[in-house]
């Protein structure tokens, strides 16, 4: 077995070399000489017993702290049936509604774009609110918990605003006694003054209504991908429409008003790009503070389409992938003495902090099973419902085996075959001899097919980069900006 799989060295800016211990969770340092041991140890150019003839005084720390003890087996940790019907039965706190198949754009990075290898064709359904009835009382009738979010999705959701509506008021007037809010992600194009005010009225009934836009940045980098059907450019219509929402809709610290931004970045990607992004954001537009943006990589697998250039961009032939969002933001926050983080890059750092602040930490490794990466329990917190009325884990999870329908509800013996079971027996090995298995965050939406595990060849590596990643990052502003990482710990505590 390589000794690989006991953990990994990490280096900072300030050149200061770190080892993390799969076993332990535990990230120490040392000397040039000590880290050079470290190094031959995982490269197996030497076995662990001969450190005690080189340096006692490193085996001996090695004993005591308990490195390099990560147990060959260690299983993942799965429920039995009755537990699983347990925990999903009335527990489920998110319905996200697939209102529309339909969708008036056909943004370059999207699947549904014509000119991209892998297109398939948007549906031209609509879900009935029969439908949308059966699911809402699926899973609000019995409902155990106190609070719970309608979600709605497409294609573009304001396509059937009416069916929005129907079931907002559905809600409302037959689940009164459960406190609930709304949400939906929107391109922007559709939305006027009527729908503006009936969130308006939402949220002065005590509704929480959150808009997530999607917006790409300025002009030049959100036509180059974000167009109409037909190929018209949209930015212009879309921050018209965006003003009007902030201007009607939105109210300082009203959290039963909330906007935000969704930006995904295109190749090709540098950090001069991501710089303009934030300054359109930021100064240009103009965002209250209270309107935050997110950025997000291209949720594609190979290519995108560029409209300025009319061809196909590959992301494994350019530099899609080759400015990194946390590396930017760790870049800005060590140039910045202010020990609080601004609100956006809190937002675009926080899984990166929240996963090596909350690894997990043992005095002696514990052969006591691991979670099942940062996969959710399916329906256990959200449910995604189809036009048809079938349910998926997540509105991000594409083909993969349905998990139930409004008319038989929950397929409890499909959740747990496919999503655990036999996940398990694909990634048990796999995960049994790579270091990053307690940090790795990878989900379904990675790697599920249509008839259950369908990893792409590349996911495991991306997945082992992108948590030597987070080490580093964490630890850059560890040791440059202490003040300023305890507090976003301690926003994250809270």
């Amino acid at each position: 077995m390589k000794n690989s799989r006991y953990g990994t060295l990490f280096k900072t800016k300030n050149g200061n070399m770190y080892f993390y211990d799969s076993g332990t969770g535990k990230i120490v340092t040392g000397t040039h000489e000590e880290i050079g041991l470290l190094k031959k140890i995982l490269d197996n150019e030497i076995n662990l017993d001969e450190v005690s003839n080189i340096d006692s005084n490193l085996w001996e720390f090695l004993k005591k702290e308990h490195l390099f003890e990560l147990p060959e087996k260690n299983s993942f940790n799965f429920p039995t049936k009755e537990k699983l019907i347990q925990m999903i039965s009335g527990n489920c706190s998110q319905i996200i509604l697939e209102l529309t198949e339909k969708c008036n754009f056909r943004c370059g990075y999207c699947i549904y774009n014509e000119n991209v290898s892998k297109f398939r064709d948007f549906g031209k359904n609509d879900m009935s609110f029969e439908t949308a009835k059966k699911a809402l009382d699926l899973v609000l009738t019995n409902y155990k918990r106190d609070e719970f979010f309608l979600t709605f999705y497409g294609g573009e959701p304001l396509l059937n605003f009416k069916l929005m509506k129907q079931c907002i008021e559905y809600v409302r007037n037959y689940y009164n006694n459960i406190k609930f809010g709304v949400s939906f992600t929107t391109n922007l194009s559709l939305l006027n003054r009527d729908m503006i005010d009936y969130f308006c009225e939402l949220s002065d009934a005590d509704i929480a209504v959150n808009i997530m836009c999607s917006i790409d940045g300025p002009i030049e980098t959100h036509d180059r991908f974000r167009r109409y059907e037909g190929g018209k450019p949209s930015f212009e219509h879309v921050i018209n429409k965006f003003k009007l929402l902030v201007k009607y809709f939105y109210k300082p610290n009203d959290l039963n008003r909330v906007i935000s931004i969704n930006c995904v970045i295109s190749p090709p990607c540098d950090d001069k790009k991501i710089d303009k992004i934030r300054n359109f954001f930021e100064k240009e537009l103009e965002l209250p503070k209270g309107i935050k943006y997110s950025l997000g990589y291209v949720d594609a697998d190979e290519e995108v389409y560029d409209y300025f250039q009319g061809n196909l961009i590959s992301l494994c032939d350019s530099d899609g992938k080759s400015a990194n969002i946390g590396n930017a933001t760790t870049e800005k926050i060590l140039k910045t003495e202010s020990p609080i983080i601004d609100r956006n890059d809190f937002n675009i750092m926080l899984n990166s902090i929240t996963s090596v602040y909350r690894r997990e930490l043992y005095d002696k490794p514990k052969n006591k099973g691991k979670s099942l990466h940062g996969n959710c329990i399916p329906g256990e917190t959200r449910l995604y419902v189809t036009c048809e009325g079938n349910f998926l884990p997540c509105e991000r999870v594409g083909d993969s085996p349905y998990i139930g329908n409004i008319n038989d509800g929950f397929d409890y013996n499909v959740i747990l075959e496919k999503y655990f079971l036999e996940y398990i027996k694909h990634y048990e090995d796999k995960c049994n001899d790579c270091w990053a298995q307690k940090l790795c965050n990878i989900c379904y939406a990675r790697n599920m097919g249509k008839v259950g595990v369908e990893e792409p060849s590349y996911l495991c590596d991306e997945m082992k980069i992108e948590s030597k990643r987070k080490l580093i990052n964490y630890y850059d502003i560890l040791e440059n900006n202490k003040e300023l990482l305890k507090n976003a710990v301690h926003e994250i505590i809270v």
